[in-house]
Formats: C-alpha cells, structure tokens, sequence
C-alpha cells in the first residue's frame, strides 16, 4: 500500500465494517489545461517613494549600467526620481519642482541630441525637457496650442537625423507634426477640424518612412497617411471602427519584420497584422478578463516571442498574455493586484528583464526574472494566494508548489525546472475559496490535490496529469462543519478521505471511499455534546481525538474505530478558560511509528498545550510571553523534515510575533523546546522543504505584500 507523508495503515476497510453507507452528493468535471512557459518571469519587489505620483518612465539620466525612474505629479507640479542600482535595487532620490503640470511623455532621442517631449494638457502645451546627472529637469523649450494635446509619437519623418513629434488627443484639433528648429518647437498642422485620440507615427507601406496610424474619435475610424519620405502625408485609407480605443501602438508583433497595429478596446487586445500588401487584412482579437486601460509590450519570458501585459484601474491588478504562437496568446495570468495602482511601463536594466507599476501611495512594483535563488525570494504570480502546498511533479527531487488564489479562486501550479527556478505555470477553477490543501504523488506528472477548509463543508479534489494537460475535478460536501481531514490510500485504484466533522450537536467520523470511479460514504457517531477541536489519527491505528465541554472543565476524549461498540476514554481533563480556543494535531510527532496529539490552548490569560500518545499524556504550560506560544489556527502548523536526513518535526506560526519555530519535544512529550526558524514573516499559509539542493527554506504565502515568499530557514 502506498504511504501518504510516511503515515501507514495496514488495512483502513476493516475500521469501516458495520458502518452503514450514505448517499452523497459530488460533481465531477473534465477539462485540458495549458502549461503557460513563464520561465523565471516572477521575481517580484518594491519600493517606496513619495505619495501622489501617477505616471512614471523608466530613463538612464546618469548614463550607467542601470535603468532609473522619473515619476510625474501633475497636481502638485513635480518630477520625482529614483536611481537605480545593482541587482535591481531602487533608491528613492528627491522630487523637483517643474513650471508645467506633465500628461504624457516620450524619451526624444535621435543622432542629433537627446531628451524628453511632454504634453500638458491642462495648460495646451508641450515641449522639451532634458535632464542632469542628478534626474533634475530643465526645461530647454516649448510650445503653445489652441487645443489640448495629449497623445504623443516619436520618429525621423524626413530622415534628416532629427526625431519629429506627432501630437493628437481627444480634445486636440486634428493632427499636428512638431518640428524641432535650432532652439524652437515649430508646429505643422496635418489634419483639422477633427479629432484623433491616438496616433502613431510607423511605416504602414513597407518603404522605409514613418507614415500616420490614427483614430479619429468623432467619426470613429482609422485613418492611413502615408510619408512621401520628405516628411509630407496623404491620406490613402480609412477603416471603421465603432468602439472607443486606447493606447494605439507598432510593433512587429509576429516577428514577420512587418510592423503590426495594436490597440485595446474594452476586454480585448486588437492586432492588425502588416504584410508585403500593406493590406493589414489579417487581424486577431484577443478577450481579456478585465478592462484594458494601460498596456505594454515585451519580451517577458524571454522565449523570443512578444508577450503583452495590461493595467486594469477597476480592479488595480496586472496581468500578463504570453505569446503561444505568430498569432495566439496563452490564458492571462494575474501577476500583480495592489491598491492606487496608476500607470505601468517596461522595466529593462543591468541583467533584469520585466515591468513595473506604480501605486498611488508612491511605491514601484517591479516582476521581472527569477534567475538564482538568494537569501529571500518574493514570487508573484496572483493577486491574493493564500493555502499553499508543495509536490515533486517529475519524482526528480525538485520541489513544486501550487497555492490557492483568494482573488479570482483558482489553484496555481507552479513547476520549476533542473535549476529550481519556476518554468511553468497553469491554474484551474475552483468553486470556492479553502484553507488547506493537500497534495498526494501517484505517479511522475500525475497527482491529486484535496482542497478544503476547517469549519466548512466543501472539499474540491484536483486530479492533475502534468503529462497530457487533463485535469479532472470532484466536489465533495459533508455533512457538517469539518474539524480534521486524512487521506489514506487503500491501493492504486481505491483510496479513503477521512473527515471528522459537527452535526446537531453530534460529533462524526466520515469516510469518503474512492473505488472503481465513483466515492461511496460513510459515518459513525463518535459523541454528543459541545465540542472545541477534533482530529483523525490514522498510524497504527483508527482514532479520533476530541476536545468536549465537562461543565467546568474540558475534557479530551478518545475514540477507537477498530471496534465501533468500543466506548470513548477519557485522556485528561483540565479547567474550563474564558475565550479559549482549541488547536489539535494529530500524527507521527516523535517519530516512532505511533499517533502523537498534541493541542494548543489559547485565550486572553494563558496559553498551554496538551500532548497525548496511547496512555501517555502531559499538560504543558506556556513559559513565554503570551505571544511565544500563541498558536491561532490549524493552519498555524506545520509538519516535515527541516535539515536534510531529518526527522521531521512539528513547526508553529506565531502571528502576534510573527516568527516560526521549530518544536523539539524533550522526554517524549513531557515538555516542548522553541527553536526560531524564521521571523519577520507576515504567513497566511507555510510549508518548510530544500527549496536548493543546500539548504532548506520557509515557502509561505506572504500577507504583507500579497505574493509567495522563499526564505532561507536559521539554524
């Protein structure tokens, strides 16, 4: 029989004789998914700058090896600036008072000189600026229109070596080309008496010259202007298109070396794809999940293919489409959901490749490659993960993690490759949120997944073949609350989910039969009464330890499964506190082949623990602060090996003092010894596994900053 977390049972049926057999209700599904290659494209950070930026620019004002950022304040008139260092490090620097407020802004480099064109809305003005060794901004020279310009794109329009500028917007008159001549800004109307709320300058025929992409919003169609290579435009075509855009862009999206049109309408991205016809006939719509209000483009994974990755204000959140192909994209994949979060731009320095986005509150989100693994790692690849679970997909020693994404309630695998970096990715629908889940191997690439929550009813099971991409899903429900879950494994083919759980004042034990395709179910009354905390001991024996209201006191009780007539024996009883709370663990805790219970108290006045092993037991007070052995939750714990050719060992969360320790039981359970592994961690849900080949580390998925965190444990 095949084991689960060593945990044995000899023969797990015989415990259900006599039981009688239920009806259950359970659905069941079948779906193929797709491995999504995001190649290391994870590592996430931020950084904190002054309140009230909203659109910022990635820039290299003292021309090293590092990328910077400019961020703009339009209503208090400010330029900030954050300098960039080695291995991605950000440094907040200073802000700048400027003369105009900034709305857009474009880098205007060319072989003639070099610096920034910006429009100001508000004040219908655009122009110059450069900027010192310092990011420190002087205005060189500007321009005054009749409208409100906003959209802006940069190009050489009459191959004279200097960059033209191309002006529309919403509220714009038309179309005009902003020539640079000696210390002026010189404007040339191309269109007017409309109005364009994008525009690009890019070589729409093929012949070598920047021609005109723009959509005119009042009559709601594109229209092409080509360059007769003197800079001197003629409109030749107009397509219709009735729905608002945003953010036109080129690109040679297909690598085909003709440049594509991109732009989004509401839920979806649209290419329109060049050819050597200039015929643009070949188009692709690609639906989003949300709202595209800022997008940009890049080579994320850095798979040679252009990946695109789009800000949503509604929802705050980034999310990423990795190209599959010339013309198709993999399912979005929400990689950022932070509150304020404002504009979004390319991030490219020294060895990192990735994006970043601002937040109102002046921090910089940056996900870019994960290539080696340092003391601590921070991944993000969801808005809000929570349970987390780990699994060695290819049985090659190699550590897999999935967790469950609170935000949108889906599982999301992760597999790393021979380097233990994250390569691939895939998620899956769930029908609810849980707590828990519970990873089980059957075989290399196929693996079942048992997601549930303590105190509820719902269990999802995930079963995952990573060779074929198939997915099958199986939705179980108790009938009551549930306090405790074990899975046992019968054969290849037939497997049991014990559950013990609340009903009317009932406490039961349920087991869910897996065999021949279909799950049967069965109960047994294990007590009446008020009862605190319940869990499954399954080693050497079937057994349930429970905690129940005795008057004054409460008592554990125990109760064996081998003979159902069997009555319950009382293991200790203590007094009754005041808003205590009850955390019970079941499993091989001293590693000698048996069930060892141990139950954590905690209330407003003390904090204490119970251990219970056959007919051993021992009430164990805190001696720490209140704090140092507050145990809150179930999910507060933990179970495994923590150095290599280990024991395992009992691992707690304290979240008032946010720190794990590692618990060393001395004279077989009699008292308990604290060894901090980790602290500083803000964990909503953890596991502890060699995330290298040289050390272990603490996974958890991190509640202070919303992604998953790898840390290198002490000791």
């Amino acid at each position: 029989m095949k084991k689960l977390f060593r945990e044995e049972k000899q023969d797990l049926k015989k415990e259900l004789n006599g039981v009688k057999p239920l009806l259950i209700f359970f659905l069941f599904s079948q779906s193929v998914f797709s491995q999504i290659p995001i190649n290391g494209f994870c590592k996430y950070n931020y950084y904190k700058a002054d309140s009230g930026f909203t659109n910022f620019l990635t820039v290299n004002f003292n021309s090293d090896a590092y990328s910077d950022f400019i961020l703009f304040n339009p209503a208090k008139k400010e330029v900030g600036v954050i300098k960039g260092e080695e291995q991605g490090i950000l440094k907040y620097k200073k802000s700048f008072r400027v003369p105009l407020e900034i709305t857009s802004v474009q880098p205007l480099q060319s072989r003639r000189g070099s610096g920034y064109f910006f429009s100001s809305r508000r004040k219908m003005q655009a122009g110059v600026y450069e900027l010192n060794s310092n990011g420190k901004p002087n205005l060189l020279r500007s321009i005054e229109f009749d409208s409100y310009p906003d959209y802006l794109s940069i190009a050489d329009i009459d191959g004279k070596g200097r960059n033209e500028i191309l002006v529309s917007g919403s509220a714009f008159n038309g179309l005009s080309i902003i020539y640079q001549d000696k210390n002026e800004l010189v404007e040339k109307k191309i269109i007017e008496g409309t109005a364009f709320s994008h525009s690009v300058l890019c070589d729409l025929n093929n012949d070598g010259s920047p021609d005109i992409a723009a959509y005119d919003i009042i009559r709601r169609r594109f229209e092409f202007l080509y360059n007769n290579s003197k800079g001197q435009f003629r409109k030749v075509r107009s397509i219709p298109f009735p729905e608002r855009i945003i953010n036109l862009k080129s690109f040679d999206i297909n690598l085909d070396s003709y440049e594509d049109l991109l732009f989004a309408s509401g839920k979806s991205f649209y290419i329109w794809y060049g050819d050597f016809r200039s015929s643009y006939e070949n188009t692709s719509k690609i639906e989003t999940r949300y709202k595209v209000d800022k997008y940009i483009i890049g080579d994320f994974n850095k798979d040679g293919k252009i990946d695109l990755a789009y800000l949503n204000f509604e929802h705050s959140l980034v999310s990423v489409l990795f190209s599959k192909n010339e013309f198709e994209f993999y399912p979005e994949i929400i990689y950022l959901q932070r509150q304020g979060l404002t504009d979004i731009t390319p991030y490219y320095s020294r060895f990192i490749n990735g994006i970043a986005a601002l937040s109102t509150d002046g921090s910089i989100h940056t996900v870019t490659n994960f290539s080696s693994f340092a003391e601590v790692v921070d991944i993000s690849l969801g808005a809000k993960p929570n349970a987390l679970s780990f699994f060695d997909n290819e049985n090659n020693g190699i550590t897999d993690f999935c967790f469950i994404d609170e935000y949108d309630k889906k599982i999301k695998f992760v597999l790393r490759n021979s380097g233990g970096i994250p390569a691939n990715f895939f998620s899956f629908q769930l029908h609810e949120n849980h707590d828990r889940i519970i990873s089980e191997n059957l075989n290399s690439g196929l693996k079942n997944y048992i997601c549930y929550s303590f105190d509820k009813k719902l269990i999802e099971i995930i079963k995952a073949d990573f060779n074929s991409n198939k997915i099958e899903k199986t939705a179980l429900y108790s009938p009551g609350p549930i306090k405790d879950l074990k899975l046992g494994r019968i054969n290849d083919s037939e497997y049991l989910i014990y559950i013990v759980y609340t009903n009317n004042n009932s406490l039961f034990l349920g087991a869910f039969s897996y065999k021949d395709l279909r799950f049967n179910f069965f109960e047994q009354l294990i007590d009446t009464g008020r009862f605190y905390d319940a869990s499954i001991g399954i080693r050497d024996e079937l057994v349930v330890y429970y905690w129940q209201n005795a008057g004054q006191n409460v008592s554990l009780e125990k109760k064996r499964l081998a003979n159902s007539s069997e009555g319950k024996e009382s293991v200790i009883t203590i007094p009754f506190i005041d808003s205590l709370r009850i955390n019970t663990y079941t499993g091989d805790l001293l590693n000698m082949e048996k069930d060892v219970s141990i139950s954590f108290f905690t209330s407003t006045v003390s904090n204490s623990a119970v251990v219970t092993s056959g007919s051993f037991s021992s009430f164990i007070k805190g001696k720490e602060s209140k704090a140092g052995f507050r145990i809150t939750s179930k999910n507060n714990i933990f179970f495994g090996e923590t150095r290599f050719n280990g024991l395992k060992k009992l691992c707690v969360y304290l979240p008032e003092k946010k720190v794990v320790n590692r618990l060393e039981f001395i004279n077989k359970g009699r008292n308990i010894a604290f060894t901090e592994i980790a602290d500083k961690s803000f964990i909503g849900s953890f596991f502890v596994k060699n995330m290298t080949s040289k050390n272990y580390h603490i996974v958890y998925t991190n509640t202070d900053k919303s992604c998953v965190t790898i840390k290198r444990i002490k000791g």
